[in-house]
């Protein structure tokens, strides 16, 4: 049986969704791309009806849609490991370092690309052959009207977007000008822009944000009628659009954990865990890598990483390990192969 067109039609997926979800959060990655599973289900489940009536087929084509569902959702978890900006653990790890290390300057918006982006991959390359193992075999050979379809539903979702307008041509550069300073700021392996000024200020990937924030609400949205065109960014849309809860829940966890470390409390922690000194630092790792991963199936990724980043960081100070070996997994380390795991 032909499996390499559905093959491919769920890495496209996967890898898109993958893309999407380094830059905004995996819920609006996840709500973009459902929609567009949906269409092509639909069709292909239209076309199925029409031309049999096999109630096998139908069963198999529903085994697709809930594989391609999945899909789309553990791509979107995996996708957001990629840049520090990708999820919510990855800022609370940021933050915390900032924090607590405000002299390192170890843990950049490229250093963690060169070290997330390969894992990124092969996690989602992990993924799409376990979905295939599941499905394949309830999967039916695909006639070539079943490939038409897709290709025309996906065709039809193109077209719908009609052509760029300067609108979005202009936010899409800002957001590719703000991604070069994120990554050239301070990239280790040459000399970044925040070397231009003085040493006595640290510049966080914050000043870019606020720069490029700036010039979105002062540039016009239509600058053929300058003096009657909306910013490219207005307030309304900020208050309505952005995510406030987010904003208070990572307050929230560094307040938590300022508190657990004020109180004592991650001290005491930390006292106890020199019962693993006898374990090599690899496995402590791994074991710090799989409780996250236990822990995020029931409790939110941003939830986990406040309570055990500030554990960890008095395990590595006990155990006279480099923080960042053990803080970058508890970060990095998601849940994403049951449906019920929690994004942020």
């Amino acid at each position: 049986m032909d499996f390499s067109y559905v093959r491919r039609l769920m890495l496209g997926f996967m890898l898109t969704t993958m893309f999407l979800s380094m830059w905004i959060s995996n819920t609006a990655t996840t709500a973009m791309m459902v929609p567009i599973v949906e269409a092509v289900m639909l069709e292909l489940k239209s076309s199925a009806e029409r031309t049999t009536s096999d109630s096998g087929s139908l069963l198999n084509l529903d085994a697709l849609h809930k594989t391609l569902l999945l899909s789309i959702a553990y791509s979107a978890n995996c996708g957001g490991t990629g840049t520090v900006t990708g999820t919510s653990p990855n800022m609370i790890l940021k933050g915390f370092l900032e924090e607590h290390y405000p002299e390192s300057s170890e843990l950049t918006f490229a250093t963690w690309m060169a070290y997330n982006i390969p894992g990124m991959f092969i996690c989602v390359c992990i993924g799409w052959l376990v979905l295939q193992v599941i499905y394949v075999p309830c999967w039916h050979k695909q006639d070539e009207e079943s490939k038409r379809k897709i290709r025309s539903v996906i065709s039809a979702r193109y077209d719908e977007l009609g052509s760029i307008t300067f609108h979005e041509a202009a936010v899409f550069f800002f957001f590719v000008v703000l991604v070069f300073l994120w990554i050239f700021r301070e990239p280790k392996f040459m000399s970044g822009w925040a070397d231009l000024f003085s040493s006595d200020t640290r510049k966080g990937d914050a000043v870019p944000v606020m720069a490029i924030l700036f010039l979105l609400f002062l540039c016009p949205a239509e600058p053929w009628r300058i003096r009657e065109s909306p910013a490219l960014l207005k307030w309304s849309a900020v208050q309505s659009k952005l995510p406030w809860g987010l904003v208070l829940l990572m307050g929230g966890g560094f307040a938590v954990a300022q508190g657990t470390q004020k109180s004592g409390l991650t001290t005491w922690l930390g006292a106890q865990m020199t019962q693993l000194s006898f374990l090599s630092p690899p496995v402590l790792q791994f074991l710090l890598c799989a409780i996250t991963a236990g822990l995020t199936e029931i409790i939110s990724n941003s939830t986990v990483a406040t309570i055990l980043l500030p554990v960890v960081n008095q395990m590595a100070i006990t155990f006279h390990i480099h923080p960042l070996y053990l803080m970058l997994p508890v970060a990095s380390s998601y849940a994403f192969m049951l449906p019920v795991a929690p994004t942020p």
